[in-house]
């Protein structure tokens, strides 16, 4: 489960407040959606929630471990072992095969090579592509990459998924398939997932949708 409570995110240097007072609590295998206006901080919640960049204020709450004292280094290790992350511009190496993209998280907790590529090829099974696992990604189409890009955030069993516009770049039929498969398989491996997105449709797929605002977070009834 992760808690936030009460947490503040301050412009340096004048000190005025990003957002303050933003409480939540998602449990296991739910995905919840963070909407609000450009500019009111979504993207840096996400970064805060990751140990990326500090809180002003609050406490950040993961599995019963508070995180919002841990030095760089042990930030570091957390993101690797316990956070995956999607991205609307995939950020898919292109030099790598996509079987060794999935598995790079693998790779980074020193899992054996042999035991990294098993998982990858699994995960790229679930998300339809593994067919063309040691093929590069260069021929591949925005949805085919979000694909992978969520095989790989998902491929070492993640306790918190975010991601960030992860459909901002594909057409809405496409933008649809992605989502669900990217709910599913949170909602599957039982992580805590949060999505930030400017679409209401997005929105909608999702178990929960929240509003950021300056003065913190409110329950949406619809969008």
């Amino acid at each position: 489960m992760l808690e936030l409570d009460k947490i503040c995110k301050r412009f340096r240097p004048d000190g005025v407040a990003l957002f303050q007072e933003v409480s939540l609590t998602v449990r296991p295998g739910e995905c919840v959606a963070v909407m609000g206006e450009s500019g009111v901080g979504k993207s840096t919640l996400l970064n805060c929630i990751a140990g990326l960049e500090p809180i002003d204020g609050g406490e950040i709450v993961l599995a019963g471990r508070r995180l919002d004292g841990l030095d760089d280094d042990a930030w570091a290790m957390l993101r690797r072992r316990r956070y995956g992350f999607v991205f609307q511009a995939f950020h898919i190496l292109p030099h790598l095969s996509l079987v060794d993209n999935v598995a790079l998280p693998l790779w980074l907790l020193d899992d054996k090579r042999d035991n990294a590529r098993a998982r990858a090829l699994e995960m790229l099974a679930a998300v339809g592509l593994s067919a063309r696992a040691d093929e590069g990604p260069g021929k591949l189409s925005g949805g085919e990459l979000q694909r992978v890009a969520i095989a790989r955030a998902l491929v070492h069993r993640p306790a918190v998924v975010l991601a960030d516009e992860p459909t901002g770049n594909l057409d809405p039929d496409r933008a649809g398939e992605v989502l669900t498969l990217l709910l599913d398989a949170v909602r599957e491996v039982g992580a805590v997932g949060i999505l930030v997105t400017h679409s209401p449709v997005a929105a909608k797929q999702t178990d929960r949708i929240l509003r950021l605002t300056r003065q913190g977070m409110q329950e949406a009834v619809s969008e």
